[in-house]
């Protein structure tokens, strides 16, 4: 059996806190000092007689109760970062939804259009597939079935990309990502990932680079990238522009950082749907280490509201006690001596004395800024 009970339980909560830091932990330990500062105040009352322990246990334990309820409903749906973040992905899907349903014959058009040349992609992928392999596969020295390599594909997207024929750049994509697992290079992973973005789908690959680069970058450059990214309506640079808007400290303090929400209208479908789903598991994940954290510090602190080694004061503690205090106190720069002629402040009188510092000074700065 373990020598502190509760190790068992306030164990995988503390490793979980200390590898996944939380902004709810300042709030969490906020509420630790206070706690604290409530049984420091029990503990003197015991100390000059006018509480039991038992008294003071009950007050401590209220005290961790009400503290528990209080750190699991700000836990509840806790972030970070601002809900308008939220809020505004879901005003802007709702809004395209709305206007989906009620198209007008220009984007039914549209649409019907894009999906004709996507059909029609299709259908020459399927026709002209020996013709691009004849180009792209290459057949070994020593003899055996053509296979292509990474080289050759690259070389034949670039071919395709000139010619501005859309079968077979869609041909070489599909083949390089088929290839990208089998390049164990960093840098071929990475040229595979940038030949194979396509503007109306989102790659984590390239948001991670994008946020990779601009991580720690200049304000202007941040901004530059946002107008980019809202100018070219490439769902990669798009994603990066919004998460990295959320991860600003500024917040939308930032006239960048607005632009990105106000800008979320423009952005393309698949970087809406992608975003609102990153949106919901970050806050999900966010609000369950905010809960790990409350139960770990609420835990921390019913066990200390038991207090075990509080004892009631004997006649001669409480004798000794009401000697010092009725004794005058000592000056700021006067000894108190081995034989105490004069005592120090009590922790009320010095908050008191604290207080009274204060406000002396917040008085002569007003005095001195109205002359």
């Amino acid at each position: 059996m373990a020598l502190n009970p509760l190790r068992k339980t306030l164990g995988p909560l503390g490793v979980r806190s200390v590898e996944t830091s939380s902004a709810f932990s300042i709030e969490a330990e906020a509420e630790l000092a206070r706690f604290r500062a409530r049984r420091d105040e029990l503990q003197r009352n015991v100390r000059r007689g006018e509480l039991t322990p038992k008294v003071a246990r009950r007050l401590a334990a209220e005290t961790a109760a009400e503290i528990r309820q209080s750190l699991s409903q700000q836990s509840v749906g806790f972030s970070a970062v601002p809900r308008s973040f939220l809020d505004r992905l879901a005003e802007v899907a709702s809004t395209r939804e709305r206007s989906r349903d009620s198209a007008s014959l220009e984007s039914l058009q549209r649409e019907t259009n894009r999906l004709l040349r996507d059909s029609l992609i299709e259908q020459q992928l399927r026709n002209r597939e020996e013709e691009f392999k004849g180009q792209a596969y290459l057949r070994p020295v020593a003899g055996g079935v053509p296979a292509p390599s990474l080289d050759s594909l690259l070389r034949f997207h670039e071919i395709a990309t000139l010619a501005r024929d859309e079968a077979a750049r869609e041909w070489a994509r599909r083949q390089l990502e088929a290839y990208r697992p089998m390049a164990p290079d960093p840098d071929d992973q990475r040229q595979i990932d940038l030949v194979c973005d396509r503007p109306d789908r989102v790659n984590p690959r390239l948001v991670g680079r994008y946020l990779e680069q601009l991580d720690g970058g200049s304000t202007d450059d941040l901004e530059a990238f946002a107008e980019h990214a809202l100018a070219a309506h490439d769902a990669n640079a798009c994603v990066a522009a919004f998460m990295l808007a959320r991860n600003a400290p500024e917040g939308a303090s930032l006239g960048w950082v607005r632009r990105v929400l106000n800008g979320l209208d423009r952005f393309p479908d698949a970087a809406l749907v992608t975003l609102r789903a990153w949106e919901a598991e970050a806050r999900a994940e966010e609000s369950e280490v905010a809960r790990a954290e409350a139960d770990r510090i609420a835990m921390i602190i019913e066990a200390e509201a038991a207090m075990p080694a509080l004892q009631a004061p004997s006649d001669a503690d409480l004798e000794r006690a009401s000697r010092v205090e009725g004794m005058p106190l000592a000056g700021p720069d006067e000894p108190i001596g081995l034989v105490m002629g004069r005592r120090g402040f009590t922790p009320e009188e010095f908050s008191v004395l604290g207080a009274k510092a204060t406000e002396e000074h917040d008085a002569s700065m007003d005095l001195g800024s109205n002359p």
